[in-house]
């Protein structure tokens, strides 16, 4: 059988797009944990419990990707999205397991993206409501993100099961295009209509139960946004010069990460979830889009370290202090090589 040579490119190419988006997301998510918890001189309050989550949050996201090697293949009313390996020899059914839990934390992701929102806006107009982000409280936020994780990843689970008619209706194509024998592998898989033309409701369920958890998210994050933005002006006016200033900072900070998940998080999964509604005689590589899901959380982090004042002096005084080091430690150095040849020219 002849082998669609560019479509594993393709799949090749979404590996080496997760990897970077590891790669960045663990660095840059890792530096703003450390300059969160250690650097940073300013009480951000409660605040910085949700910055440390979140990132953490998306280097497990990140993780998981790499770690499952995924990809997703678009092809005409449906879609799968499988594992390219099974990584330590797992079984196919723990695999299937685990790839409602990579799909968990992307919802797990945009959950605690909603909730950054909400903390916002309370600490503009609502500050006796700050005391459900601090101490054992926080773990409703926790719960919330985990709520809609759970349904997430139980929906893909279940209803995206492989059966006999998502199985043949991918097989020609997955060995086709990957060379892989879709009886083999992990994953599951979306197909809208069934041979007759009449609606796959079980599979379905799976699409709406998506797009509802996203719109819960979504509509949080713009509503907060909008409220923010109409009413700002009016009410820093209340506040000091210096929590003027933080408040305005973190504002940029929402709109940029409005705009940016916006386009890196939730387009492509709307985008492969509606498309085979259409019923479009097509067949696309989507791994290339859903790859760069991971880059998200290492695009948050740089706006918040760029945006907030405070990261971006606790970048330079870091820099400076690693600097300071290297010349101390090169001075020492070339000051005992001099110690020494002295030394042994003396003897």
């Amino acid at each position: 059988m002849n082998i669609d040579e560019p479509y594993i490119h393709y799949s090749r190419y979404a590996q080496n797009i997760a990897l970077a988006g590891f790669f960045l997301t663990t660095f840059l998510c890792s530096l703003l944990v450390y300059l969160t918890i250690f650097e940073i001189t300013r009480n951000f309050g409660s605040y910085k419990n949700l910055l440390v989550t979140f990132a953490s949050f998306g280097i497990f996201f990140a993780s998981t990707e790499v770690v499952l090697k995924l990809n997703v293949y678009s092809h005409n009313a449906g879609w799968i999205f499988y594992a390219i390996s099974r990584p330590f020899d797992l079984s196919t059914s723990f695999m299937n397991w685990l790839l409602p839990l990579y799909t968990g934390s992307y919802s797990l992701t945009t959950s605690m993206l909603s909730v950054q929102f909400v903390y916002r806006y309370c600490a503009l107009f609502h500050e006796s409501k700050l005391r459900f982000f601090g101490g054992w409280r926080f773990l409703i936020c926790i719960f919330f993100a985990l709520l809609f994780a759970i349904q997430w990843a139980m929906g893909m689970h279940y209803f995206l099961e492989f059966d006999d008619y998502s199985i043949s209706y991918f097989r020609i194509e997955m060995l086709e295009k990957y060379n892989m024998d879709i009886s083999e592998i992990a994953g599951v898989a979306l197909v809208v209509y069934d041979a007759d033309g009449s609606i796959r409701w079980w599979n379905v369920l799976c699409t709406l139960n998506m797009t509802f958890i996203m719109s819960v998210q979504y509509t949080i994050i713009i509503y907060c946004a909008v409220r923010m933005y109409l009413n700002m002006e009016t009410k820093l006016q209340l506040l000091s010069s210096t929590l003027r200033i933080q408040h305005k900072q973190f504002y940029k900070t929402l709109i940029l990460q409005v705009v940016t998940p916006t386009f890196t998080l939730f387009l492509p999964i709307m985008m492969v979830n509606n498309l085979p509604f259409l019923n479009l005689h097509f067949d696309f590589p989507s791994g290339i889009f859903t790859s760069g899901l991971v880059l998200y959380p290492a695009l948050d982090a740089c706006i918040v370290m760029y945006v907030v004042q405070d990261y971006r002096k606790a970048i330079r005084n870091v820099f400076k202090k690693s600097v300071d080091k290297i010349q101390f430690t090169v001075t020492w150095t070339q000051n005992t090589t001099t110690v020494n040849v002295q030394n042994a020219v003396l003897f």
